[in-house]
């Protein structure tokens, strides 16, 4: 197997089992953007940073009044 394609499905698989893609580059030794591509080019969708935020609301910060 080549470096690369083995660099991929390596990055895949960690991607796929729940590890985020900065913890995946940590743990191949390689960079982010490399992590990145590699994860894509396993064929691996990436997930939706944002989509662990939906449901979720900010806390109310407000001030109450004094008494």
């Amino acid at each position: 197997m080549a470096k690369s394609k083995k660099l991929e499905s390596q990055a895949a698989e960690l991607y796929s089992s729940g590890l985020a893609i900065d913890s995946v580059a940590v743990e191949l030794g390689v960079c982010y953007r490399t992590a990145r591509k590699a994860i894509r080019n396993g064929g691996v969708q990436l997930r939706d940073p944002s989509s662990r935020l939906r449901g979720r609301t900010k806390p109310n910060n407000k001030k109450k009044g004094k008494k």
